[in-house]
């Protein structure tokens, strides 16, 4: 039985953004005003990410916030 966690689709999609723009988790994290060990807490699941920080992290890359949480495959930026 294989009981291996896999990152939510929520956290996935975050780290494709991250990685799209050449960032790196601390400076996503200071710049929604979070600190870098939370931050990557709840990248890795340990926590939840809250509506505040969803919708921090939206207006951060420009996406919206059903696309951060897999409810739209549709980034809903303008580029």
């Amino acid at each position: 039985m294989n009981l291996e966690l896999k990152p939510s689709l929520t956290s996935m999609r975050i780290n494709n953004l991250i990685r799209g723009k050449g960032l790196r988790q601390k400076e996503v994290a200071l710049a929604i005003g979070m600190s870098q060990q939370l931050f990557s807490a709840k990248m890795n699941d340990k926590f939840v990410f809250t509506v505040k920080d969803l919708a921090a992290l939206a207006d951060f890359f420009h996406v919206s916030v059903d696309y951060l949480m897999g409810r739209s495959d549709s980034d809903g930026g303008s580029e």
